[in-house]
């Protein structure tokens, strides 16, 4: 039940006729469980460049959330040295990526969980304010990809679509969010 009342607040911003968030759009908090299983609110993070991306640690397809998290990986390495940023992973596949499954994804990457936290929750209502779709097809998830970056004032700062975006692209993007 505390679960539930957590995620209440996320689930009341986001009208199923939503539209989705743009540039300095300012973005609704959200309650979600990261993966040592402690609730927490996206609203902690303001005051800090913040950078989401939205996977699930099954994806078999290297091009999709291997390659989010890889990038993830190469932004984590280059703003080693920054402080005032965060990078979140949500995963839409609550029923298998539970707080566990999570935190072995997260050690098996080198996560630094100063950085860099792994959640889950209603991820997937809460990644369509920025186009986020995924529904289960055939008993597979298809979905697209978003990683969205929040300036430290809880602005939407910039929305990558799809998955050509560079790691110097984020890191550009999430210096500019850190001002």
């Amino acid at each position: 039940m505390k679960l539930f009342h957590l995620l209440l607040p996320c689930l009341m911003l986001l009208p199923a006729s939503a539209a989705e968030l743009t540039v300095g759009d300012l973005v609704p908090d959200c309650g979600l469980i990261d993966q040592h299983g402690k609730p927490f609110q996206l609203s902690q993070f303001k005051g800090q460049a913040l950078a989401i991306t939205f996977i699930f640690t099954r994806c078999p397809l290297p091009d999709l959330c291997p390659r989010m998290t890889a990038n993830f990986i190469a932004v984590q390495r280059e703003l080693a040295k920054d402080k005032n940023w965060h990078l979140v992973s949500m995963s839409f596949d609550p029923e298998h990526d539970t707080p566990a499954i999570l935190d072995a994804y997260a050690k098996a990457h080198a996560a630094d969980a100063n950085h860099w936290t792994f959640a889950t929750g209603k991820v997937v209502e809460f990644g369509s304010l920025f186009g986020l779709k995924a529904v289960v097809k055939e008993g597979l998830l298809d979905h697209n990809l978003r990683t969205v970056v929040i300036d430290a004032t809880g602005r939407v700062q910039h929305v990558f679509k799809g998955n050509e975006w560079t790691a110097q692209e984020l890191v550009w993007e999430l210096r500019k969010a850190m001002r």
